[in-house]
This record gives C-alpha cells, structure tokens and sequence, in this order.
C-alpha cells in the first residue's frame, strides 16, 4: 500500500512539472507584438481606437467566466488572459478597479482603456503604430 502511494505521488509530481513547463515563456518583444496582432482585427499594421474597443469588449466578455457581469479576481484567475500573462492581467485588474471593490464593471474597464488608448496614442492621430502600442504599453505595465 505504502509503495503505490509513494509511486501514485510520483507519477501526480512529474505529470505537474510537465504541465508547468506547457506554459509558454514569452519575451515583453514577443508578448506586444501578439498582442498588437490580437488588436489590430483588420491586419493594417495599425490599431485604431474601434479597434481596441472592440477587442476590450470582447475582453471583458471572455474574462466574465462566471457570466455575472463583472470581473472579480476569481474570474481574472479563472481567464486565459491570467495564465499565460499573469503580470498584465494583474495590471489590467488594478487599472480598470476604479472604485477598488474587487469588481471590474464593463464601464470602468472601457473608461480605463479609454485613457490607455490616448496615452499609448503619442502623436494623437487616433491610431497606435507598433511603435506606440509597445514602448507606452511596456512602460505601463510595468510599474
């Protein structure tokens, strides 16, 4: 009995260390330039604020996994987003928490990437180049 626990333990660690090493490690170079791809839905090279909206919204969506009509911490840790950028998931959260309850309603989150968006938006013209997407959004999540 005391060795098929001991090899049933076993086989549990290496199936968890191979599940562990699964998880994609992603260069900040890597992670902007999927995540301006994600962005960008016409493939134009550029992100235009309907653009980010429209990705934010389908965001939000996506990250209610409850389907509750807010955000909590157990659906950012529940969400895709969460596993595999954990860091800029967390700042999204903190961000977008306006009110700090430990909810993010779909208006604060769009109210919060509004102000993003015109951040990132160096040169105001409306539209996030890579260029502005990937040096405003590294150093702004990256506080």
């Amino acid at each position: 009995m005391y060795l098929k626990s001991v090899i049933t333990a076993s086989i549990v660690g290496v199936i968890l260390t191979g599940c562990s090493l699964l998880k994609p490690h992603y260069s900040d170079e890597q992670m902007h330039s999927y995540l301006f791809n994600k962005f960008d839905s016409d493939k134009d090279s550029q992100i235009t604020e309907a653009e980010y909206m429209e990705f934010i919204d389908e965001r939000f969506v996506k990250m209610d996994t409850d389907k509750n009509g807010t955000i909590s911490k157990d659906d950012l840790y529940n969400s895709r987003f969460y596993t595999f950028l954990p860091e800029l998931a967390e700042a999204v959260f903190r961000d977008s928490d306006t009110d700090m309850d430990g909810l993010i309603t779909k208006e604060e989150m769009i109210k919060a990437e509004e102000i993003r968006f015109k951040q990132m938006d160096v040169n105001g013209d409306g539209i996030l180049t890579k260029e502005e997407f990937i040096v405003n959004d590294m150093s702004e999540f990256k506080k």
